[in-house]
């Protein structure tokens, strides 16, 4: 089974860490690819990335620890963030690592297959596209803001997004990885900054709507301050589809799981709102012509809420496995026929 999963920051490494589980219990084959956005550029990774002229490596990053053994020493290293060190301050290891091997092999793809090696992935991580790109929108009110840090400081609703510079050629195995997939998973993450840039490569978008694969979105748990302030699920998705050919997505993936009471107070400081499975959303997602796909995905014992990574996996495989057509779905389960 070939399972492709294209977005970045902190939400596909959960995906992904899920799938090498099942991997490593041998309950499913699964050949697994990671499709990562390349134009964060805050931190550590922004400032490497303008040191050497190179792509984003941050996300990149997470990816390669999520397929790596997580009991090995030197994928423990790579996560390490050095402190108090004058010059080193905030940078990761695994960054650095990434950048000292994109100067040897003088490409980016060549770099991080070079770190796949080393930490013995299960599973391939391909930057979305080798060239270093600047992520740039346009607000509702007229303004632009210029550089993924920045956007969700903009606290103005967003229009559009490109990247610079535009239409950015995909990385080798790209294209080919969606066309061949089974499944494909876009998500979860963070809608603008974490998703979307993926799309805005050239021929990415095209792709996903040509692939036979099912075609999965798994929507955000809680919205997120200065991106998706009072979006529900049927936002979050029309928002996705309006980068996509339309029938790009066969089913969206929700969680049904309320958090509890202590978690739901400190999201409500932040301004932050739980995305719930509901009857009306099952009702919205289905209009948009999308299968609504509910289950319990919530983490527990988690201080932020996030995505069960083995519940997350089993959804998806059990949509890849069972999904033959769109129609074949059912609100929370899939069969096959």
């Amino acid at each position: 089974m070939r399972i492709v999963g294209i977005g970045g920051g902190t939400g596909l490494p959960v995906l992904l860490s899920g799938l090498r589980k099942l991997n490593e219990d041998g309950e499913e084959p699964i050949d697994i690819t990671a499709i990562v956005t390349v134009s964060d550029n805050g931190g550590s990774t922004g400032t490497l990335r303008q040191a050497f002229g190179m792509p984003a490596m941050g996300d990149i990053r997470n990816c390669l620890v999520a397929l790596a053994d997580a009991d090995r020493l030197l994928t423990l290293m790579c996560q390490h963030r050095f402190e108090v060190t004058d010059g080193l301050a905030g940078h990761s290891l695994g960054n650095l690592i990434l950048s000292a091997l994109y100067q040897m092999s003088g490409d980016f793809q060549s770099a991080v297959q070079l770190a796949s090696d080393l930490l013995r992935l299960e599973g391939r991580v391909l930057p979305v596209t080798e060239i270093p790109v600047t992520l740039c929108a346009l607000c509702e009110d007229g303004t632009t803001v210029e550089g993924e840090s920045s956007i969700p400081q903009s606290k103005v609703k967003l229009s559009r997004l490109w990247l610079d510079p535009p239409d950015p050629l995909p990385s080798p195995g790209v294209l080919e990885a969606i066309e061949y997939a089974d499944a494909i998973v876009i998500g979860p993450g963070s809608l603008y900054t974490s998703i979307i840039p993926n799309l805005l490569v050239e021929g990415v978008a095209e792709a996903i709507y040509a692939s036979r694969a099912v075609k999965i979105y798994i929507c955000n748990l809680m919205t997120q301050a200065g991106e998706t302030d009072g979006y529900s699920a049927v936002h979050h998705l029309r928002a996705l589809q309006s980068y996509l050919p339309a029938g790009s997505i066969d089913a969206c993936v929700l969680n049904n799981q309320a958090i509890g009471t202590g978690l739901a107070k400190a999201y409500l400081r932040s301004e932050a709102e739980t995305v719930l499975f509901t009857r009306e959303t099952e009702d919205e997602v289905r209009r948009a012509g999308v299968i609504p796909v509910a289950a319990a995905l919530l983490k527990d014992g988690e201080l932020k809420a996030r995505h069960d990574p083995d519940a997350l996996a089993r959804v998806v495989v059990s949509l890849a496995n069972g999904v033959t057509g769109v129609q074949e779905l059912t609100c929370g389960e899939s069969n096959r026929r």
